[in-house]
């Protein structure tokens, strides 16, 4: 035994003294047993057969007492060096050898039996050894990846929509998996406690409807009411007696019996509905309960079924014509790769998969909801929120190109955190007074337009009265058009950044209010235009301290006006109206805002959605994490793809139940930790 693990409890250390079959403990002080192991490096030691030796070490432990224990005198240092340490034993320790053979061979038993183990608590099968290290191998030296390394499995398990990126009334019908129940400790717990409590309802009911239905025919048959009223309570004390007996874990709540019982008269009152209803009919009530117990099973069959065949489906948004080296799909321009312009890190998992021609995003019921209240209403608002790297930049990116595919003009600002303090400089409007300008944001956002839209803004004009809100005369005259188009604006605007704000400022005026083609914006970072602004402008403070609100910069004024929302505790309504299209806006939680503005936004949402509204409705959307199935798919395509440590895998990872388990637990089913589990 190493004498090290008996420093930490220097002080309950004792020293056995072999003399014949008896043994003396003897108290041993932290300065003695430093001295020992620092002396002579021993594992053990014992005592000595003279009995003096005890109270050598008692009288010299108290005569130590007034000075630091660390230190010795010549006479211990001498005493130490005349012990005998062969024969020195430890406590527990056996002295006859075939004890000691014994006790070896227990614990080669035990190391043994230690190795085997096999998981994540004994072994990391993605460790890299020091061999691996030591081989000094290059890129070059790996091989290359091909599809043909993936498993069948994850093969068979990915599904892609077949063409590549469905269109928004596609994807709002498509057949997904239901999303995870909420977590408890995720700020859910009122929602996770009613979903609790309705399974368990659902759960008592079918049972009930299970065990009651053979003996409700013959209850219906009594003649007196008396008498199917015992038989219903003696019923019931049956039922109930099964089910305690079925149940283990339930049967043994106290609320037990009046579950039982509200699901049998539940039960009882849709039999006696459906026979009243039948009465006209030549229908037996026991066929009625029959019926009724099939169909609650078939319903139940059913939905296990859906539940079963319903699979996750990818949207691909790789182009051939953008090649393979291109890392973001032009449908998603403006959209850049991490971690300097762009959102999230979503565009990580494109940037380290090994199969460059193809750009996936996991279709959830999440970025269906989106899709369902764009084609329902002809305006419509969405709020979209989640904890850091649930997937909200990547709903918000699959919903642009969906809309793309659709034929919207869509105006995609991922970059919300980027533009409110990276706008170069800001100035005051020369023709609405209190609102200020950012040329050049607004030079970089109508470029980003035109070359997105041009071949669907070709054609588009607006009105001279329009443009009068916004243009001085003297913009006007510089302004030089025979026509006002929407792209001869914007062309305006890239070629003169003195007239970039206002063209912009016009241009998405005119299609918020044409009906012609739907126009969507969608607005990622959404937040961070309310948190502490960064703009300063001596018009708008005299001294500087203040900074300008978001809402009061022509770059952002017409989208928030769009969306309406406050962080004062009333919510308020929209002072601006998108005629056809709607508004999608994501909040971020991987940039520096402060809590107290991301939650008014929150709660003003949730108002919002409560207090309703026919011209524009306000959506709440929640992203939450990854269920079971959608975590597994989603390993199976990072598997395809040639992800991390899984692009040589071969299927090892999918078909190990352990290790599948493993890596959900780590990343909480969140998909920015899941890529990190399988990259690292």
């Amino acid at each position: 035994m190493m004498f090290g693990r008996g420093l930490r409890h220097a002080r309950n250390i004792a020293v056995r003294v072999a003399n014949g079959r008896k043994t003396r403990l003897l108290p041993v002080s932290v300065a003695d047993a430093n001295s020992l192991w620092n002396h002579s490096q021993m594992r053990m030691f014992a005592g000595n057969d003279d009995d003096s030796f005890q109270n050598d070490i008692v009288e010299e432990g108290e005569s130590r007492k007034e000075r630091p224990s660390n230190k010795l005198t010549a006479d211990e240092m001498e005493f130490f060096h005349e012990l005998n340490f062969e024969n020195f034993t430890v406590d527990d320790e056996p002295t006859d050898e075939d004890d000691v053979d014994a006790e070896l061979e227990k614990r080669k038993q035990m190391i043994d039996e230690i190795d085997k183990r096999k998981g994540r608590g004994w072994s990391d099968p993605w460790e890299i050894t020091d061999e691996d290290w030591m081989q000094k191998r290059t890129l070059e030296d790996l091989p290359d990846w091909t599809p043909a390394l993936c498993s069948r499995i994850s093969i068979e398990r990915v599904k892609v929509y077949p063409d590549g990126i469905p269109t928004l009334a596609e994807l709002a019908k498509l057949s997904l998996p239901p999303s995870p129940p909420p977590h408890p400790a995720l700020g859910g717990a009122k929602a996770y406690a009613k979903l609790r409590k309705k399974h368990i309802q659902d759960t008592i009911y079918a049972k009930v409807v299970a065990t009651a239905s053979p003996k409700i025919p013959s209850i219906l048959k009594l003649s007196s009411w008396d008498a199917k009223q015992n038989a219903i309570d003696e019923l019931y004390e049956s039922v109930e007696v099964q089910l305690k007996a079925v149940e283990d874990i339930l049967g043994r709540s106290p609320h037990f019996g009046t579950w039982v019982e509200e699901a049998l008269e539940k039960y009882l009152r849709s039999v006696a509905d459906k026979n009243a209803a039948e009465e006209s009919k030549d229908t037996t009530i026991f066929d009625i309960a029959e019926e009724e117990a099939e169909n609650d099973s078939d319903s139940s069959e059913e939905k296990a079924v859906n539940d079963v065949e319903t699979d996750p489906v990818f949207m691909d948004l790789y182009d051939k014509e953008d090649g393979p080296k291109k890392v973001v799909p032009t449908i998603l321009h403006p959209l850049k790769p991490h971690p300097r312009d762009g959102p999230g890190r979503m565009v990580e998992e494109w940037e380290l998969a090994a199969h460059k021609e193809t750009k996936r995003i996991m279709l959830r019921q999440c970025t269906q909801k989106i899709a369902q209240t764009l084609t329902e209403f002809p305006t419509s608002r969405v709020y979209v929120h989640g904890r850091k790297g649930t997937g909200k930049s990547a709903a918000l990116a699959a919903i642009t190109g969906s809309a793309r595919k659709s034929g919207y003009i869509v105006l995609y600002l991922p970059d919300g955190d980027r533009l409110r303090q990276h706008g170069k400089y800001i100035e005051p409007n020369l023709k609405r007074k209190g609102i200020f300008d950012l040329p050049v944001l607004a030079q970089e956002a109508s470029e980003q337009l035109l070359s997105s839209h041009r071949g669907d803004l070709d054609g588009m004009t607006t009105q001279k009265e329009i443009l009068e809100i916004y243009f001085t005369e003297d913009q006007l005259k510089r302004l030089d058009l025979e026509e006002y188009t929407l792209v001869g604006l914007l062309e305006a605007a890239i070629e003169r950044k003195s007239l970039a704000s206002v063209c912009y400022a016009a241009v998405i005026h005119a299609l918020m209010e044409q009906e012609e083609k739907p126009f969507l914006v969608v607005l990622d970072d959404f937040n961070c235009y309310y948190d502490y602004g960064k703009y300063f402008h001596m018009d708008y403070d005299e001294h500087v301290r203040n900074a300008i609100p978001c809402n009061q910069i022509s770059l952002f004024k017409p989208v928030l006006d769009a969306m309406g929302m406050s962080t004062a505790e009333e919510h308020s309504a929209p002072t601006a109206t998108i005629k056809r299209g709607g508004i999608v806006v994501g909040t971020t939680e991987s940039h520096a805002v402060a809590r107290k503005f991301t939650d008014a936004l929150s709660v003003s949402a949730v108002s919002a959605q409560e207090a309703g509204g026919n011209e524009s409705p306000l959506v709440v959307v929640d992203v939450p994490r990854y269920s079971k199935l959608e975590s597994e798919h989603m390993i199976s395509n990072m598997e395809c793809i040639g992800i991390g440590r899984l692009r040589f895998d071969r299927g090892e990872t999918v078909m190990n139940k352990n290790e599948m388990g493993y890596l959900r637990m780590v990343s909480g089913s969140v998909g920015q930790n899941l890529l990190d589990e399988c990259v690292v």
